[in-house]
């Protein structure tokens, strides 16, 4: 998926008004995050910009257990404007082992791959997309909208 704009820039357009766009960091919540994942809320932040283009920005995730292999939903994102199917993409961990994502029109993520040892971290780096608004998020138990 690619993110592509348009603004104008003629004279006449600048003087009658000035484009302004606005960046939020917003954290990742417990809520959001699968048990089996360790949350670090120093490290797990994306940015929002002009309300609902979401870019990560520093998410890094650890395993919780001594398993250190993971499959399935392990992340809720915001929920994408646009139905286009899965949002995929591939990761790689501080020790550079290969993992795979995918993120459903919900904002559910699935992770899979092995993490080399517990120490091992995911730099989780989602390709920006716009999501809906009002946010929308699934967390491990009912949804919430913010």
């Amino acid at each position: 998926m690619s993110i592509s704009g348009y603004q104008s820039d003629t004279a006449q357009r600048r003087e009658l008004q000035k484009s302004r766009n606005s960046v939020e960091l917003s954290q990742i919540l417990p809520e959001h995050l699968s048990p089996r994942l360790i949350h670090s809320p120093s490290h797990n932040s994306y940015s929002l910009i002009n309300e609902n283009l979401v870019v990560a920005k520093d998410i890094r995730l650890r395993p919780n257990s001594q398993e250190l292999e993971i499959e399935g939903w392990y992340l809720s994102l915001p929920a994408p404007l646009l139905d286009q199917g899965n949002y995929t993409g591939t990761l790689s961990t501080v020790e550079g082992r290969p993992f795979f994502y995918s993120m459903d029109r919900d904002g559910r993520v699935s992770i899979y791959g092995i993490f080399a040892n517990e120490e091992d971290e995911l730099i989780l780096n989602v390709n920006p997309y716009i999501a809906e608004l009002p946010m929308r998020f699934k967390t491990f138990g009912n949804p919430i909208h913010f």
